[in-house]
């Protein structure tokens, strides 16, 4: 049985088994639990849509575990990628080269430098010397040298050769005789004394001190893998008639792919609220936000230190622009007028009189003390208010408490100027004017007449207006004027009514014109149907319309700036004040070590005063800012939220209305103010405010980056959030499944807090089950019919490999020829040429490129030692030093010349010597040569004599010849039977 079929577990199969398993996760929302219904889709959907609603409520969802199995089912045989044709006898080199290299460096280094120096150096010398020194010489000296020297040399060849010998020699002898003989004596004295005192003394001190310090950590990882292979390949066509085609195919492994599920996890998604990036936040979040951000921007987010202070300027929150336009529903005037004390008014239905309250926004009632029945016409002044019964006409005066009635005859029309000038048109039409004494007439008849002061009067008669011009009068261009006012900054109103319309409009004549005009701004310029117009102060005006309804038209005033710059050096606050009425901040001011600054109506009657101190080192995290209704739009309320608490000002410090302004200072110290005030009549609001912080250095743009793109980087925040945190904030939560009736579980004690997925403003976690039974039923019910979490899906995937697959090609028939001696087959002949001609050689040479990990170096010391002078050296020592020196006396002995002339002498016998070794060398090389000639013609006559043994000179005993006798053959007995 040994030597029977091979057994079948021994021979190679594929597609019994897969060869790679691979396993991915996916997670999947399956429920948003209190969703809000989808909108049907009728169109095209806009991706910059704003404003989408973010995830609110917790959704469940689940992780699929699929598994996809690779196994091989065989090869095939895929693009041809080279056809090499050779020629009958060709032969060519193939030389592939394939390399790969994979570069991955990573650097990271932190260095910071320390370094202390200091030095003191001292010099003090104090030398007395004494020299006294005697040198003697007495010496004799001979020398005798012999010399005698022989050298002699022999030397000879010999050889012999099959058909001849040679020989030579040769022989040399010298020899060399020499002696020298030197005497010499020599004696002296010399003698050096020298006393000399230096005393020297020498003080230096250098102190040099300078502090640094280093810490450098320096980490480089750096990968270099590099692949050569090189495959040489000779590939030779031995046929000599037919061409020959190797055809390289691409070699395609063919897989077997089945994907399917295999396991179910659950899971559910957290709503997370999107951050708000501060510079508290980038302090705790900088590198996770690098990480994710575009290269650009992660330089600028790594460059930002928030721990670096410098002064920044927090963006100012101002109030918004009041309406334009203010109506007073169920307010019905008979008269309005205005002056610095403010607007006043004749109710239509009974005449009694009310004024405009600021603060509260509505019309209220004046005492009606003194005064019989209603009023008809009204008019303030500067100190007084002026009006005429309507019963009778008389003139009466209101000094804040009471109604009293002046002597004088009634009237129709009333004025008050600035100055407290005042004038009427009495029953008779007369202009008449009141001065101590009394009234006065001013001859002049008119309909209505407006003052702003002693000298400056408009009247209208018959629709046509005049005004004083000294003591004359001059008409304006100005036709079917019903009504005058005159407002404190010396312009006209007048309400005129064209006779081609039924409708009354305002007319202006502005202070210094002399054309009346429609106004072209203000809001009123396209007001119609109006009978009267007040103005208490710029850019503030009342029109009385003709069904007795009021208008208020507004127009702000300029805001004033203030700008408390701080200086670099300068301390922070320590305690801020804030004066502010009913309805809005009047004054603030803020008090520094150095100084105090203030904005607004500091003190101010009628205002109430709040104070804050800060604490030691408190930072300003966050301020809030509500905007008055009044006042122009002022601030009516703020709120600073401190370190150490909370202070609230104004109307921030009762209101549970949410807060419209928000400013992060990022935690840092107020060290100036800034912001505009604004002008209502007589008072002084705060209509913006801001704060000069010194804080981190944070450009204002990488907040606004990191804002305008929060949800991006919301999310690496959540996904990278530590669990410690996440299992923290869990922990605070509970939670049932939709439609559960089970009491709700801390999600603290079933969620696993190391996120798994984010999406939106979701963040997925594990889903524990509390039970075993629980998991099951789960499980149980998202199985799909027999096959688990579904049905699996088979493929086929053909996968090109790097492998080649040569087929030799010779016509249709076998790609080697067959021997014929009808052809040419003697290849001892004529020999194909199978060398071919040499490529350039192909070199393995490393392509890896060096990286440079060098850490930067330490800088050059900013602390040196200045080099001391040196002190001079001592004068008297010098003459015993000159008697100390080597070789004081010369010497007479003679020994260097014996030596050189015993030296010449053996030389010469030496040199004698070499020449006799030399020509015996050169007779041994004659022999040798020789020699080897005599050899060479030996073996050239044994190689004629050998016999043939190798079957003829035409070669036929070899194999080749055999198979084409045979082919041969062959042929002829075919050829006989036919």
């Amino acid at each position: 049985m040994l030597d029977g079929p091979t057994p079948k577990d021994l021979l190679p199969t594929t597609g019994n088994y897969p060869t790679e398993i691979v396993r991915y996760r996916s997670v999947v929302l399956t429920d948003i639990p209190g969703a809000k219904p989808a909108r049907k889709l009728t169109g095209a959907i806009d991706l910059g849509e704003e404003n989408l609603p973010f995830y609110d409520r917790p959704a469940e969802g689940m992780i699929v575990t699929t598994e996809q199995s690779w196994s091989a089912q065989g090869v095939t045989l895929g693009r041809l990628l080279h056809s090499l044709a050779l020629a009958p006898g060709e032969s060519t080199k193939v030389a592939v080269v394939d390399w790969q290299r994979t570069t991955k460096a990573t650097g990271t280094e932190t260095a910071s430098e320390a370094e202390t120096l200091a030095g003191t150096t001292d010099q003090n010398r104090s030398i007395s010397e004494v020299a006294n020194a005697i040198a003697r010489e007495e010496q004799d000296g001979s020398s005798l040298g012999f010399q005698s020297s022989q050298s002699s040399s022999k030397g000879g060849s010999a050889g012999i050769a099959f058909f001849g010998g040679g020989a030579g020699g040769n022989w040399s002898k010298s020899s060399n005789t020499g002696i020298a003989t030197s005497v010499s004596r020599s004696t002296g004295v010399k003698t050096v004394a020298t006393e000399a005192t230096q005393r020297i003394s020498a003080r230096t001190q250098q102190l040099a001190t300078a502090a640094r310090s280093r810490n450098m950590t320096v980490v480089r990882e750096t990968t270099q893998t590099e692949k050569d292979q090189v495959l040489t390949r000779v590939v030779t066509n031995y046929n000599h008639m037919h061409a020959m085609s190797v055809q390289y195919y691409e070699v395609v492994q063919v897989y077997n792919v089945v994907t399917k599920p295999t396991k179910l996890e659950r899971c559910l998604f957290i709503p997370l609220q999107e951050l708000t990036f501060t510079h508290t936040s980038l302090q705790r979040y900088k590198e996770v936000l690098a990480s994710v951000a575009p290269v650009d921007w992660a330089a600028k987010i790594r460059a930002a230190n928030p721990f670096d202070t410098a002064v920044r300027r927090l963006d100012a929150c101002a109030a918004p622009e009041v309406p334009t336009r203010q109506e007073f529903d169920g307010v019905e005037l008979a008269d309005i007028a205005a002056s610095t004390m403010g607007v006043y008014g004749v109710r239509k239905a009974d005449g009694a009189p009310v004024r405009f309250d600021p603060a509260t926004q509505r019309w209220n009632a004046l005492p009606t003390t003194g005064l019989a029945g209603g009023l008809s016409r009204i008019a303030p002044g500067k100190n007084t208010v002026w009006a005429f019964r309507a019963t009778d006409h008389l003139l009466v005066q209101f000094d804040g408490t009471t109604w009293r009635t002046d002597p004088a005859t009634g009237g129709l029309r009333l004025a008050c100027g600035t100055d407290d000038a005042v004038y009427m048109v009495g029953t008779d039409n007369i202009i008449y004017q009141r001065g101590q004494n009394g009234w006065t007439g001013l001859g002049i008849t008119a309909d209505d007449i407006a003052v702003t002061g002693k000298d400056k009067l408009w009247y209208s008669r018959q629709g046509v207006v005049y005004e004083r011009s000294g003591t004359g009068w001059t008409q304006r261009n100005a036709t079917g004027v019903q009504r005058l006012s005159a407002t404190s900054d010396g312009a006209l109103w007048a309400v005129v009514q064209p006779q081609s319309s039924t409708e009354t409009m305002p007319l202006l004549l502005e202070s210094g014109a002399t054309t009346m005009v429609r106004p072209t701004a203000d809001g009123l310029q396209s007001v119609t149907g109006l009978a009267q117009i007040a103005s208490a102060a710029a850019a503030d005006y009342w029109v009385l319309m003709n069904n007795g309804t009021v208008r208020r038209i507004l127009g702000r005033e300029t805001p004033v700036a203030f700008d408390n710059q701080p200086k670099e050096d300068s301390s922070y606050a320590s305690r801020i004040d804030v004066w502010s009425d009913d309805t809005a901040i009047r004054g603030i001011q803020i008090i520094f070590p150095s100084h105090t600054f203030g904005c607004g109506d500091i003190a101010a009657a009628g205002t109430q005063q709040a104070t804050y101190t800060f604490g030691p080192a408190d930072k300003l995290i966050s301020y809030d800012a509500w905007s008055g209704k009044t006042a122009r739009g002022s601030l009516a309320g703020l709120r600073l939220k401190m370190t150490s608490g909370m202070a609230n000002f104004g109307v921030a410090a009762t209101t549970t209305v949410a807060p419209d302004l928000f400013e992060d200072a990022g935690g840092s110290a107020v060290c100036g103010l800034f912001g505009s005030t604004v002008k209502s009549g007589s008072r002084t609001y705060v209509a913006s405010l801001g704060f000069h912080v010194r804080g981190g250095t944070v450009p204002q743009a990488v907040l606004d980056h990191l804002n305008d793109n929060r949800r991006h980087y919301s999310q690496a925040v959540w996904a990278n959030a530590d669990e410690l945190t996440l299992s923290r904030i869990l922990a605070n939560y509970a939670y049932a499944p939709e439609g559960s009736t089970a009491a709700p579980v801390p999600l603290g004690s079933l969620l696993d807090p190391k996120p798994i997925a984010a999406t939106g403003n979701y963040l997925g976690f594990r889903w524990n089950f509390a039970s075993e039974e629980e998991r099951e039923e789960w499980t149980d019910s998202r199985k799909a019919s027999d096959n688990t979490f579904g049905a699996p899906v088979t493929d086929t995937i053909a996968i090109a490999t790097n492998g080649v697959f040569a087929e030799a090609v010779l016509g249709r028939s076998n790609s080697a020829e067959k021997i014929d001696l009808t052809r040419f087959w003697n290849w001892k002949d004529s020999p194909i040429q199978i060398t071919p001609s040499d490529i350039a050689p192909v070199a393995l040479g490393g392509r890896a490129k060096d990286l440079d990990t060098t850490a930067a170096g330490m800088g050059a010391s900013q602390a040196s030692f200045t080099p001391i002078a040196a002190m001079p050296d001592p004068v008297a020592l010098q003459a015993a030093q000159a008697l100390a020196t080597a070789n004081l006396f010369r010497d007479m002995s003679g020994l260097n010349t014996m030596s050189q002339v015993l030296s010449k002498g053996i030389e010469s016998a030496a040199t004698n010597d070499k020449e006799a070794g030399v020509r015996a060398q050169e007779a041994l090389k004659t022999a040798t040569e020789h020699m080897q000639k005599m050899a060479q013609i030996a073996v050239d006559a044994a190689g004629k004599a050998v016999p043939l043994v190798t079957g003829g000179a035409d070669g036929a005993g070899n194999l080749s010849a055999l198979g084409g006798m045979l082919n041969q053959g062959g042929k002829t007995a075919s050829d006989a039977k036919s």
